[in-house]
This record gives structure tokens, C-alpha cells and sequence, in this order.
């Protein structure tokens, strides 16, 4: 990998800009050149106002700001353009990611990287690439004008120039950024602030806000200590090399050198003149690089990130795609455990029939969601296939796959915009009515011209703004809207109250009766009762599949399954009535 590398979308730019600024710096060169030329005109006949060589002086000056400014403009909106690519970029290829490398990585790291790291390179692309021309280029042409003059103190400043980069690699060797730290330790305040922020109310309600406040503390004090560390390992090379490249340092040795050979007529004040303007113009060039010396480190640590999340593997991709020709799901001998190598799935052969409703049912950790997650590639098989009309999922171009699933999670996402824009999300040429319409369908059509702005209401940051029934079926109407084949409801009623399990339930019908592919995950066994087939899973194995009917009678964990769920529905606690006589409460 080389740090350069990132530079490639904007690369063109970014050679301009090193051109113009090398140029503007040649031009430079030639302003302290009719200085000296001024100076050396006035020497020999002061009588006579040197208006050529200020008129030169003039023009090559604007000329050489202007280049200047034009180089440092074209390399910062290189950067600009850059942050934009690589945030694009960025985004595209985690769009890309099995859906767990993605949970592992985190939303700590991923705002890192996504906002963080890509504002670090500002300063590495903007910056660095004409700063450093002018730093390689103006020695160099200085150092041939200075050998001109006279090639013995050429060769003085050559060799103290020499020493000085040799000096200056050193020291900033020494003071390099612990990147790996630094990365971990910015990721960790970033996890902790969104872990605080999301988990408001568990923190108020269990620690008052002291332990999650505290493991931010924690986190923000070791970030300060490793860049104060860093800083101050590096305090002394910093000042040095400050120092090595000041005009003081070579003018003082020069000024020596020069007032004896001047005194034994060796050189004239011309050359002294001019060895004293030229070789503080060496130094004034590489000054500037020597400050940014920190914040290149800081954005060699955000590129390191940036490549690291870039080369994470893609989903399994094949060369060619096939499409399939009906809604068939068939599971063949599927095997799936996670990264900490925990099986989760084990020999799974399921057939989900086109246009049939299934129920997946099972313990918690049972592997349910799992198993449905498998079927959109948001996690990828380890061992067997899944077809989709005949058709490996994996042979199937994933944008297509993605078109053809419509999926309701158990904790709905919605976001910060309006309600309509919410159901119509993702879609395109929407109108109102057709979102009022998918309301309607999915029982929200009511509450939502209740609210003040109806269906221009804000749904707030991920729908805080809304109960959990109601997000529930906010999705359902979307769902409605995009119209797609195939349906995955995981835990739909989760979240609601009776009336809006009532609500939900004649939604579900409704997509069910239009002759979808409905695949639901639910604890709930009222919902199965009317299913096509029940796949009932204990600890990754499919243990039952078939119609509740048929399950009642040949499968004796489901029949003891669906007592308990009955016993459960008649529960009852006793409690003291007001005369402290114990009744009995249904739930």
C-alpha cells in the first residue's frame, strides 16, 4: 500500500497543482534574481533609476502569486472533490458487506472512518502535495543559481542542506503516531458517545447517567494521554527540525565564510548578497512542511483506516448472473455460525413454496432470524445453498435478489423526515395517493391524519417520535408500496399493544391475500395456526415442520409448545383486593 494511492481519483489535480506550484516556484527563484539584479545596478551607477529590472520584478511577482494561489485552490478543491469520492465510495462498499463483518466493525468505527479519517486527509491532499514541490524544487534550482556565484560555498550550503535532511529523517522517525492506538482509541470515544446517546433511558433509569458518562470519561482521558504522549515524545525532534531548517542556522555559518573571503577579495558583495537572499529562500521553502509534519501523521493514520475497511471482503460474487424464474426458496444442507464460531444453523433443507405463507417458530437463540437473514444475503452461507427459483442466490445479481424481498424487522427503522417520505422510501415517482393508499392498507391511514401536519409529520431521529405498533406498521405500508414478491416479517407484533396487534393482523392478512411469498418469524403461535407450513427450530436444527394440524398430532414438542402458549394466554396472579381477599386477575 502506498499513502499516494489515495490520491487516484483526484490525481490529475493534484499533478496540476504540483506543477504550477514548481513553476510558480522557478518564477520565485527569478524575483530574488532581479533583486540581486536591482541590487547590482545601483552598486555600479547609482545615477540612473533601474525602471527595467522593476518592471520585471512587478510582472514575474504577479505572475508567481498568482500561479501560487491557482496551485494551493486546484489542490484544496481536489480535496473537496476527494472527501466526496471516498465518502461515496465508502458507502457503496459497506452496502457490500455481509451484513455481521459490518455489525462487528461497529458504528463507532464506521463514523470514524466515514466523517473523521476522510476529514484527517484534508490536509494531506490539500496542503502537502504544492508545499512539498516547492520544497523539492526550490532547493534544487537554487543550489544551481548559488553554484553559478560560486561553487565552493555552493557546496557549503549543499553539504549543510545534506546534513540537515539526514539530521530531520531521524527525529521525525522518532516521533511517528502509534496509528493502531490512535485509531482505538478514537473508535472507542465515538462508540461510547452513540452507546450514551442511544441508551438514554437505560442509563437514566439504571445509573443516573454516572457509568455510561464514566466509560467516556475513560475513553476521552486515554485518547488525550496518547496524543499528549505522542506529542510529547516528539516535542524536541519538533523544535529541531524547526530549528535545522531556520534561515538563521545556514545564514550564520554563511555570513562567517563570506565576511573572510570577502575581506581577502575571494567574492564580491554581490555574491554575499545573494548567497544570503538565496539561501534563506531554501529555507522559507521547506519551513512550511515541517509544520504540517503532525497533521500528515494524523492523515497516514485515517489512510491506513481508510484501506483497511476498502479491503474488507465483498459477499461472495460469481462472474456471471442468472435470473430466476419463480418465487421457489429451497435450503440445502445449510450450515451457519458466526464469526466467534458458535453453529448456529445445522443441516437445514426447507422448501418454501411460491405464494405460500411459513412460520418460523422456536425458542429465542433458536435461530430464526438467522435463518430468514440468510435469504436477502444479509449473512451468507457457510456450507450448502439456497436457491431462489432454481437459482443459487449467490448466481443472482444482488440488486435483483434485494428487488424482489421486502423485509419488516422486529425494531423498525425509521427516519429522521416526514411520514410519506418514510413509506415511500427508496422508491421513486410516488405520488401522495399512492402512499395514502399502502396507508390505508396497512391501518395507519387513521392515526396518521390524527397527528398535526398528518403525513408531513416528522417521524423524528429513527422514529422516536412514533410507538413501536406504530413504526410496525409504518413499515408494513411500505412494504405495501414497494410490492415485491417476497415478504419476511420477523417478530411483527413485538412491540404492540391489543389494538394494535388487531391493526397489524388485519395488515398481515391483507398481504397475505395477495398471493405473496410470506415468510414470518414469531413467538406468537395464534399467527401460525393458518400457516401453509411451520418450521419449528430448537438450537439451529429444524426439529418439526408442517401444518399445525398435522404438528398437534405428530410432533410432541410442538404439542407441548402450543400448551404452554395456551397456558400462557389464561395466566393469572393472584391479587389482594381492597379487603385483602385474594381474587384471581386474568392477563
Amino acid at each position: 500500500m502506498v499513502y499516494s494511492d489515495i490520491f487516484l481519483p483526484v490525481k490529475k489535480k493534484i499533478n496540476q497543482s504540483i506543477v504550477v506550484a514548481a513553476f510558480a516556484q522557478i518564477l520565485k527563484l527569478s524575483v530574488w534574481l532581479i533583486l540581486i539584479w536591482v541590487m547590482y545596478a545601483l552598486k555600479n551607477d547609482s545615477s540612473h533609476f533601474p525602471i527595467l529590472p522593476l518592471i520585471c520584478l512587478l510582472i514575474i511577482s504577479i505572475i508567481f502569486y498568482v500561479l501560487r494561489v491557482y496551485a494551493h485552490d486546484k489542490s484544496h478543491y481536489a480535496a473537496f472533490e476527494l472527501e466526496e469520492i471516498l465518502r461515496k465510495r465508502l458507502v457503496e462498499k459497506i452496502n457490500q458487506l455481509p451484513l455481521e463483518t459490518a455489525r462487528n466493525i461497529g458504528s463507532g468505527n464506521l463514523i470514524k472512518v466515514l466523517i473523521d479519517d476522510i476529514k484527517e486527509l484534508h490536509a494531506f491532499v490539500a496542503d502537502a502535495p504544492p508545499l512539498k514541490a516547492e520544497a523539492i524544487v526550490t532547493p534544487i534550482f537554487t543550489l544551481l543559481v548559488l553554484f553559478i556565484f560560486n561553487w565552493l560555498f555552493a557546496c557549503l550550503v549543499l553539504f549543510i542542506t545534506l546534513v540537515s535532511f539526514v539530521i530531520l529523517s531521524y527525529l521525525l522517525r522518532k516521533g511517528h503516531l502509534l496509528k493502531q492506538q490512535y485509531n482505538e482509541a478514537t473508535v472507542e470515544i465515538n462508540s461510547r458517545i452513540i452507546e450514551y446517546i442511544q441508551g438514554m433511558n437505560a442509563v437514566r433509569t439504571f445509573d443516573a447517567g454516572e457509568g455510561a458518562y464514566s466509560q467516556y470519561r475513560t475513553a476521552l482521558t486515554n485518547y488525550s494521554q496518547l496524543v499528549f504522549d505522542w506529542l510529547y515524545s516528539s516535542r524536541y525532534s519538533s523544535k529541531i527540525a524547526r530549528s535545522l531548517f531556520s534561515p538563521m542556522l545556514v545564514n550564520c555559518i554563511l555570513i562567517i565564510g563570506l565576511s573572510f573571503a570577502y575581506m581577502s577579495e575571494q567574492v564580491s558583495f554581490t555574491t554575499i548578497f545573494s548567497f544570503l537572499l538565496l539561501t534563506a529562500g531554501i529555507a522559507e521553502s521547506i519551513y512550511p512542511v515541517m509544520g504540517l509534519f503532525q497533521i500528515l501523521e494524523k492523515s497516514k493514520a485515517a489512510i491506513d483506516r481508510i484501506f483497511e475497511v476498502e479491503s474488507l471482503p465483498f459477499l461472495t460474487r460469481t462472474d456471471t448472473y442468472n435470473t430466476p424464474s419463480n418465487n421457489e426458496i429451497l435450503f440445502k444442507n445449510v450450515y451457519f455460525s458466526y464469526q466467534n464460531n458458535q453453529q448456529v444453523l445445522s443441516d437445514i433443507n426447507l422448501r418454501i413454496i411460491e405464494n405460500s405463507f411459513t412460520v418460523f417458530i422456536g425458542n429465542s437463540g433458536s435461530g430464526k432470524t438467522t435463518l430468514a437473514n440468510l435469504i436477502p444475503r444479509f449473512l451468507d452461507v457457510e456450507q450448502g445453498s439456497i436457491t431462489l427459483g432454481g437459482i443459487d442466490i449467490k448466481q443472482i445479481e444482488y440488486n435483483q435478489l434485494i428487488s424482489k424481498i421486502s423485509l419488516v424487522p422486529q425494531d423498525n427503522f425509521l427516519f429522521s423526515c416526514s411520514i410519506a417520505d418514510n413509506i415511500r422510501y427508496g422508491l421513486d415517482n410516488i405520488t401522495d395517493q399512492q402512499v395514502i393508499e399502502a396507508a390505508q392498507k396497512a391501518e395507519i391511514h387513521n392515526f396518521i391524519m390524527s397527528l398535526p401536519q398528518q403525513y408531513q409529520t416528522l417521524a423524528g431521529e429513527r422514529g422516536q417520535l412514533l410507538s413501536g405498533g406504530q413504526k410496525q406498521r409504518i413499515a408494513i405500508a411500505r412494504t405495501f408500496l414497494q410490492n415485491r414478491p417476497i415478504i419476511i416479517l420477523d417478530e411483527p407484533t413485538a412491540f404492540s399493544d391489543a389494538i394494535n396487534e388487531v391493526l397489524l393482523l388485519k395488515a398481515f392478512t391483507r398481504l397475505i391475500e395477495q398471493h405473496k411469498t410470506v415468510i414470518m418469524i414469531t413467538h406468537r403461535l395464534s399467527s401460525a395456526i393458518k400457516a401453509d407450513q411451520i418450521i419449528f427450530l430448537e438450537q439451529g436444527k429444524i426439529i418439526a415442520q408442517g401444518h399445525h394440524d398435522d404438528l398437534i398430532k405428530s410432533s410432541d414438542k410442538y404439542q407441548a409448545l402450543w400448551q404452554e402458549y395456551q397456558q400462557a394466554r389464561n395466566w393469572t396472579i393472584a391479587v389482594n383486593s381492597v379487603n385483602n381477599e385474594v381474587t384471581d386477575e386474568t392477563i
